[in-house]
């Protein structure tokens, strides 16, 4: 991956070819599997479903810089122990870096991908703890908790034109678990 960031930042890259897309608008949602920790200890599988929004702007050659948020909606039962167990679902604004591998009109239509992508993500329902009702103990509660999301991608978007059909594989780190997800969705060629 550094060599083909080396060359696509390199003076002269792609000259004579012009890029697939300056600007694009990237909508995917998919499913996946998640691994919340329990109240013992352990880990169990549960249920994962993200909504990603990005938008990129071409920085040179095949390199995107991109901001979006995702959604992350958790069907699973919940995680925590507290009266008001609540589902932790999570919302996240990101920004990050794309390399395109075939970010030309010329030539294949298969364009592979890979993103890395960082931010601040908000998740309801993790397990916490909190003060009980008698004077110096603790109690198990479900929190709100802020954290940093890590979501890199991994992808191939198949051009048909202005707009392209994209399938994805990714590993969101949350607050609350860490989960493997697949996207499927829609690219649009803005510029």
């Amino acid at each position: 991956m550094a060599l083909a960031l080396g060359l696509s930042l390199a003076p002269g890259a792609g000259l004579g070819a012009p890029p697939r897309f300056v600007g694009r608008l990237q909508v995917l949602s998919g499913a996946g599997v998640s691994f919340p920790p329990t109240l013992q200890g352990g880990q169990r599988v549960s249920a994962y479903v993200p909504l990603d929004v990005e938008l990129a702007l071409r920085a040179s050659g095949s390199l995107s810089v991109l901001v979006g948020g995702v959604a992350g909606v958790a069907p699973g039962p919940p995680l925590g122990c507290g009266p008001d167990r609540r589902q932790p679902h999570a919302l996240a604004a990101y920004g990050g870096l794309r390399l395109d591998l075939n970010n030309s009109r010329r030539g294949s239509w298969l364009s592979p991908y890979v993103a890395l992508r960082a931010g601040l993500v908000g998740q309801d329902g993790v397990p916490g703890v909190g003060p009980a009702p008698e004077p110096g103990s603790l109690v198990c509660v479900d929190r709100f908790s802020l954290g940093v999301l890590l979501s890199p991608r991994a992808g191939l978007d198949l051009w048909l034109g202005q707009a392209a059909a994209t399938f994805a594989v990714g590993y969101d780190v949350l607050p609350g678990f860490h989960a493997a997800v697949a996207l499927v969705g829609l690219t649009l060629r803005l510029l």
